[in-house]
């Protein structure tokens, strides 16, 4: 078995992110992710044991990849523990909207603090922002004004989100 793998599915889906990244990032480089994943305060001396190499190669690895923006360790609140009523909004841009128009919806939903996710799309929605708030009530009033304020906005679909079983399915460390 492979040094800090428990079983059979950790190396396969170390398989499949090799395959997936091409040589960008090489196993060592997944496997400090595997381990940062799973808890974020992990030392460098901490992964060196459970990988069988040397502190000084993990934190050069590390590094590395912070230093290249492919690695971030942050601390996330778990908005389903804590009972927060979160929403996916599903955003379709003016056909006519100028590139403006669209760039400071953008920036006014990195400001907005009720929003944690943007991801801009391909096809029939060009955006999804993440709202998170104390009750839906709330949330649905907060995304309603943060809408009606962008005429670049031709339509949206609020979608309330029930559960996270796969992002945050096990407790983090």
């Amino acid at each position: 078995m492979t040094a800090g793998f428990k079983h059979n599915m950790d190396i396969e889906e170390l398989n499949f992110w090799k395959s997936v990244f091409r040589g960008i990032l090489s196993d060592i480089d997944i496997r400090i992710y595997f381990l940062l994943r799973e808890n974020g305060r992990m030392t460098d001396t901490e992964i060196a044991k459970r990988l069988g190499v040397s502190a000084t190669t993990i934190r050069r690895r590390r590094l590395a990849l912070q230093e290249k923006g492919y690695l971030q360790i942050l601390g996330i609140l778990i908005l389903q523990e804590l009972h927060m009523a979160y929403m996916d909004v599903l955003v379709k841009f003016n056909q006519n909207a100028s590139n403006d128009e669209i760039e400071k919806f953008i920036s006014d939903a990195k400001r907005n603090y009720r929003i944690f996710e943007i991801a801009e799309y391909a096809g029939k929605y060009d955006a999804l922002l993440r709202f998170f708030e104390r009750d839906m009530h709330t949330l649905t009033r907060s995304i309603h004004e943060f809408m009606s304020r962008h005429p670049c906005v031709a339509e949206y679909e609020i979608l309330p989100v029930t559960r996270s079983p796969k992002a945050f399915a096990k407790k983090l460390k």
